[in-house]
C-alpha cells in the first residue's frame, strides 16, 4: 500500500462535491450520513489547522518537523 502525501489529502479534500442523490440514497440503506460525515472531515481539517498553527507558533527554527508542518499548513490554506 502506498502512502499518500497530507498536502494531497487536504487538498482532495477542499475540492469534493456534495453527494450526489444516488450515493445519499445507497448510505442511507446501510445507516450513513454521507453528507454529514464529508461535512465532519472537512471540519476536521480546519481544526487540523488550528492545531498546526500552535504547534508551529512554538516549534524551534532547528526542529526538522518544522517544515513539514508548514507544508501541510500550506496546503490548508
Amino acid at each position: 500500500m502506498s502512502a499518500t502525501p497530507s498536502t494531497t489529502i487536504i487538498t482532495n479534500l477542499k475540492s469534493v462535491t456534495p453527494p450526489t442523490a444516488n450515493t445519499i440514497a445507497d448510505s442511507v440503506t446501510y445507516g450513513l450520513d454521507v453528507s454529514g460525515m464529508l461535512a465532519e472531515a472537512l471540519e476536521k481539517a480546519y481544526e487540523l489547522k488550528a492545531c498546526l498553527t500552535l504547534l508551529v507558533a512554538h516549534t524551534d527554527s532547528a526542529d526538522p518537523n518544522l517544515a513539514t508542518m508548514n507544508n501541510v499548513l500550506a496546503s490548508l490554506v
